[in-house]
């Protein structure tokens, strides 16, 4: 499927969100997603604080990013290998993360440290971990909201180019995710779907993989600023940007038996939002002036 024809279904996507405002006894579900910050400090602060904000004003939020961390950034020339912004991902109040390539670029052992020093709730269901694995990477995490489960499956990407060891294996995604949503359907009534592979990768997976109802993207920077479904109008695909300049929102509702509203937008990321101080104080004392 072409970009065309998948930005054509966006206004299918616009009728099922005027249609899908909840009613008495629906469940609506809020997910911000950012993804590729490569380590661009500056506005991480504010991302925390509008979400803890939105937490605050309403019910059943999950908070997802989708990778690429590390590199690029203005803190890459301290020397921390990765500590830096391990330490402000830790304090973001992240749901569930999954590791993007430039991820591995201190080593997945330094990758594994990082992740249980910080107690990065890493989703990860299609890979091997040296030893044993981190003590914080689960395959898939479940959230349970006015009795509506969610399960949010992760998956690291298998481009490791860039990585100074290889001591990870990283399995190919739909098989590994396809073995596993069996056993979620007994479990959960939503299935998510997080993944650093880029929009033409995704759209496969979407079709080999048709119980996703959602999946969060990442590493070619796009952007998704609407509602943008697959071809039978069911499963969402969405991108947010890079380098924190922009927060996605996805709404789901469901009714007691399937989703029966779906809205999606982008918000810019602006002075206007509060700044969480337990981010900020860490930005502060690691990030040059």
């Amino acid at each position: 499927m072409t970009r065309r024809d998948w930005m054509r279904l966006a206004g299918l996507g616009l009728v099922a969100c005027l249609a899908g405002a909840a009613a008495a006894g629906e469940v609506t579900i809020t997910f911000y997603h950012t993804s590729d910050l490569h380590e661009h400090a500056g506005p991480l602060a504010r991302i925390a604080g509008f979400v803890r904000q939105q937490r605050a004003a309403k019910k059943n939020v999950l908070f997802l990013d989708t990778g690429d961390w590390f590199n690029k950034g203005d803190l890459t020339d301290l020397g921390t290998r990765g500590e830096a912004m391990a330490a402000l991902m830790g304090a973001m109040g992240y749901d569930a993360l999954i590791p993007g390539n430039h991820d591995y670029t201190h080593g997945t052992r330094r990758l594994a440290e990082l992740i249980d020093k910080y107690q990065l709730p890493v989703t990860a269901a299609n890979c091997t971990w040296p030893d044993a694995p981190p003590r914080h990477v689960k395959p898939y995490r479940t959230f349970t909201f006015d009795g509506v489960t969610v399960a949010v499956i992760g998956t690291a990407t298998p481009n490791m180019a860039g990585a100074p060891d290889r001591l990870l294996q990283v399995h190919p995604i739909a098989p590994a995710v396809g073995e596993l949503l069996p056993r979620l359907e007994g479990v959960a009534r939503i299935m998510v779907l997080m993944t650093h592979v880029g929009v033409p990768e995704d759209q496969g997976l979407i079709g080999a993989l048709p119980r996703i109802d959602l999946l969060f993207g990442g590493h070619d920077h796009r952007r998704f600023d609407r509602l943008t479904l697959d071809d039978k109008g069911k499963t969402i695909l969405q991108h947010s940007g890079s380098l924190g300049d922009s927060i996605g929102e996805v709404l789901l509702t469901w009714d007691g038996q399937r989703i029966v509203g779906r809205q999606a937008r982008l918000i810019k990321v602006t002075s206007e939002f509060p700044e969480c101080p337990k981010v900020a104080a860490i930005r502060a004392k690691c990030a040059p002036p």
